[in-house]
């Protein structure tokens, strides 16, 4: 069995449109999934259904397994887009980083506090030991990022699930964090579940990639053979309207509708 196998899951909310609908996907420990797709894609349902996070009046159908039980929080760690809806403003990061060694991994609050400092060391914060004390508004947007990727690290999960982790920053911070995303999942073999609207950060942090539009499957398979030689004209429409420096200036970017029909994923 694979790491996570998502069989047919369906989920919607009240009575209008799926937010996702039949969507089959496999995920090795290990591999790298970045999941690709516009604002209201379904990209973040798909996270927060793997996640069990879905609140309690979503319609659920289908299923999301794992090769082993996995408890949110130990196993799962996850990285929102807004570092401010994962930090309590009156709490010191310090104490937030430690809770999470202590609750899951059984430390003491001596022992928690100090590895919170190595996490914050290695997630780049200057004088860590002395940040530990420090509250969330005193940091910028893309420090906050860092303190909530170390909370969703401190207990040494397998699976980090990062949903637009790097859209409410600049573009040179957006790369630094991915950077440090990389190298982390590197260091700790961890596998990733990566959600963005960015096809050139897809292809940063992929192995696989998932094409989601209009909460149905596109197209899935290998980074580099989705994006460089796509079998569904949705996925060729969102490459070609990617805009960088040798875009023409004045080309029509094509425009990308709503009738697609799903393809079977590559492989």
């Amino acid at each position: 069995m694979s790491f996570l196998s998502v069989r047919g899951l369906g989920v919607a909310y009240g009575r209008g449109p799926p937010a996702l609908a039949d969507i089959t996907l496999a995920l090795d420990a290990g591999q790298r999934l970045a999941v690709l797709g516009e604002s209201g894609s379904g990209k973040s349902t798909l996270a927060m259904a793997i996640c069990g996070l879905l609140p309690p009046t979503a319609a659920v159908s289908g299923t999301v397994g794992f090769a082993a039980p996995l408890l949110l929080g130990r196993d799962v760690g996850v990285v929102f887009q807004d570092p401010n809806g994962s930090l309590n403003p009156v709490l010191s990061i310090g104490e937030q980083i430690a809770e999470v060694a202590v609750v899951h991994r059984g430390r003491s609050w001596r022992a928690a506090r100090a590895e919170a400092a190595r996490l914050l060391d290695r997630m780049g914060i200057a004088q860590p030991h002395a940040a530990l004390s420090r509250h969330p508004h005193e940091f910028s947007g893309g420090q906050r990022q860092r303190i909530a990727l170390a909370a969703a690290l401190a207990a040494d999960p397998v699976l980090l699930v990062a949903d637009e982790p790097t859209s409410a920053l600049d573009t040179v911070m957006q790369h630094q964090i991915v950077g440090l995303l990389d190298e982390l999942v590197r260091e700790r073999g961890l596998t990733l579940l990566f959600i963005t609207h960015d096809i050139a950060l897809a292809s940063m942090l992929g192995d696989e990639v998932a094409v989601l539009h209009g909460g149905r499957l596109m197209e899935a398979g290998p980074v580099a053979q989705v994006l460089r030689r796509p079998a569904h004209r949705y996925t060729a429409a969102l490459l070609a309207a990617r805009l960088d420096l040798d875009t023409r200036i004045g080309a029509r970017l094509p425009e990308i509708g709503a009738d697609f029909a799903v393809v079977v994923p590559h492989g």
